[in-house]
């Protein structure tokens, strides 16, 4: 089983550079914020945010981010953020892509984070999905199916999490984590699962935990077939939460 390398540091970026330029945003400006912080520094590893609900590039799992309301925003912020990726792709551009490249000009590996259960709803609650789907804040399954979030078996924050004790709901994070696997030529894939903690009803994490288990060994025999399809491996990272010990 392949090793990765020994990565001095690991910067890990949530790909905001998208939400604060202006818009259109040009895609050698983009790579120019993406990599200044990391060049000439010890970083030998960059793991860039694939997105929250819907994807960043044209997805047959995920709802491409600005489709849900036909490219329409409550805010500019949302258009900013949005619109500066779905731009790069109107014209013929690929920013993953892209991204990828320049990293490894740089000499760095390059990962795709995978937010496996992201919850950015403030606290909103099942009786909120029409209203948030209407402002193109939450994908369409989540307000199609109120029934595979937590609601009230969790913390209230994270009523709207997905139940990650749903089959459907695990097939589609794993179709969507082997789709981004297979579109791009990342060095590896880091499946985040702190974004957010939250993944089954209270009291019931222990006892289904072997359900989280298949579906990372699903996904590393998936890598580890994808590498022997390309000649070479691709890593797959996790984030889980630490502590103390961890640390030292």
């Amino acid at each position: 089983m392949p090793v990765p390398p020994d990565y001095r540091i690991i910067y890990n970026w949530d790909g905001a550079p998208h939400g604060y330029s202006p818009t259109p945003q040009a895609l050698t400006s983009f790579l120019d914020k993406a990599y200044a912080p990391l060049e000439d520094t010890q970083v030998d590893a960059l793991f860039w945010s694939t997105g929250g609900q819907g994807s960043r590039w044209p997805s047959e799992i995920l709802e491409f981010i600005g489709e849900a309301k036909g490219r329409r925003y409550d805010s500019a912020g949302a258009y900013t953020g949005t619109e500066n990726i779905r731009q790069m792709y109107d014209r013929g551009e690929d920013p993953q892509e892209a991204l990828i490249a320049r990293g490894h000009e740089l000499g760095l590996d390059v990962y795709a984070s995978v937010r496996m259960n992201d919850n950015h709803f403030a606290g909103a609650q099942v009786a909120d999905l029409e209203a948030l789907h209407n402002s193109g804040r939450v994908e369409t399954l989540r307000y199609e199916h109120p029934e595979w979030v937590l609601g009230d078996r969790t913390s209230e924050w994270f009523a709207l999490s997905w139940n990650m004790a749903i089959p459907e709901i695990r097939e589609r994070r794993f179709n969507h984590v082997e789709e981004i696997c297979r579109r791009y030529d990342w060095d590896g894939v880091e499946l985040d699962w702190q974004r957010h903690g939250f993944h089954f009803p209270d009291h019931e994490g222990y006892r289904l935990r072997y359900l989280l288990t298949d579906l990372q060994r699903a996904i590393r025999r998936m890598t580890e077939k994808l590498g022997e399809e390309r000649g070479k491996p691709v890593y797959v990272a996790a984030r889980v939460t630490g502590s103390l010990e961890n640390c030292r």
